[in-house]
């Protein structure tokens, strides 16, 4: 993340220290046990603004003494009870830390070559993008992190970014960039969006779903014209097998009553597909050929209608040079 980019909050504690550590030089970080943020995050923090951690008894004192120095407040919301720095606060101090440290675009050796990128994002993908996905213990391990997504129902692409994205920030640099008024999820040289795509739906593998859906036409456009955008999506079978999931899960959200819709409750990976839009040009002929298709909304609780989006014809697309790479899990 550059500096002349607006801040963007870490989504959960496992992005948050992948970020604080990425400004400080000081190799990759962690969660500890029961998802806690490590004291070693902070003391790396801490020595680059010239403080001596060993002088802070407590993480709490330590992080408190972390704010003053960048001049932020520290408030009761910043931490809870174990020793424990919440999201609010391990956010308070990325934002302050950025500002503090000018953080420069952590390209390394990507200079703007969409083959190289892809290959750096596809070696880390390779190694942290779980072959399966247990609905119940990813659900849980996001919680545990103060993840902002933990409760979406389709939460499968919610873990594909939560374990992805700080792996991605912690071996090459980068992070979510915003271009216009839309944030990507994760930038090297060029925005890549993340997306997971069940290969098909409840009725089973007789009804292939080639829709995937991306988000509103305008921030496409935007990055496009910019940049050049990239689409990182990730492709698997779902498991509707565990008739209580849908309940356990609504449960855990603290809602009550029927459940009206069944939710998948596992994912497997078959594998990472790779597309890229390198000008308008490319957006135009994609449009034009149906390979990306409009996708209306709903109207939002207040009645105003909802920015229309697009649908990426995965069949198409793969057909197309659009198609630059390939991970698989088989």
């Amino acid at each position: 993340m550059g500096a002349n980019l607006s801040f963007i909050p870490a989504r959960n504690k496992l992005e948050a220290v992948a970020r604080i550590s990425q400004l400080t030089n000081s190799g990759p970080e962690t969660l500890g046990p029961g998802s806690k943020e490590r004291r070693s995050v902070l003391e790396n923090l801490a020595r680059g603004l010239y403080l001596s951690p060993d002088s802070y008894e407590s993480k709490q004192e330590l992080a408190s003494a972390i704010a003053k120095r960048l001049n932020v407040e520290w408030t009761p919301k910043c931490e809870s009870v174990g020793q424990t720095i919440t999201l609010i606060g391990l956010n308070l101090l990325l934002e302050a830390a950025t500002r503090h440290f000018h953080a420069k675009d952590s390209f390394n050796s990507f200079t703007g070559n969409v083959s190289q990128e892809v290959q750096g994002i596809k070696s880390v993908l390779s190694k942290v993008t779980p072959t399966y996905m247990d609905g119940r213990a990813s659900v849980l391990e996001m919680k545990e992190a103060d993840a902002d997504n933990w409760r979406q129902t389709e939460w499968q692409g919610w873990y594909f970014e939560f374990k992805a994205i700080p792996a991605l920030i912690n071996d090459l640099g980068g992070g979510p960039r915003i271009i216009g008024n839309t944030k990507f999820d994760y930038s090297l040289v060029h925005p890549w969006d993340l997306k997971a795509h069940s290969s098909y739906g409840i009725n089973g593998p007789g009804r292939t779903n080639n829709a995937c859906l991306l988000n509103d036409q305008l921030s496409k456009k935007e990055a496009v014209q910019e940049t050049g955008l990239g689409l990182v999506v990730l492709s698997g079978i779902p498991s509707y097998e565990d008739e209580s999931f849908s309940e356990w899960h609504k449960a855990l959200r603290g809602k009550t009553g029927p459940v009206r819709k069944r939710l998948k409750n596992g994912f497997r990976s078959e594998k990472i597909e790779f597309f890229f839009f390198e000008d308008f040009e490319d957006l135009q002929r994609a449009i034009s050929q149906k390979i990306l298709i409009d996708f209306k909304q709903g109207k939002q609780p207040s009645g105003e209608p909802r920015a229309p989006k697009f649908s990426l014809h995965l069949e198409k697309a793969r057909q197309d040079k659009l198609k630059i790479e390939e991970l698989n899990f088989s």
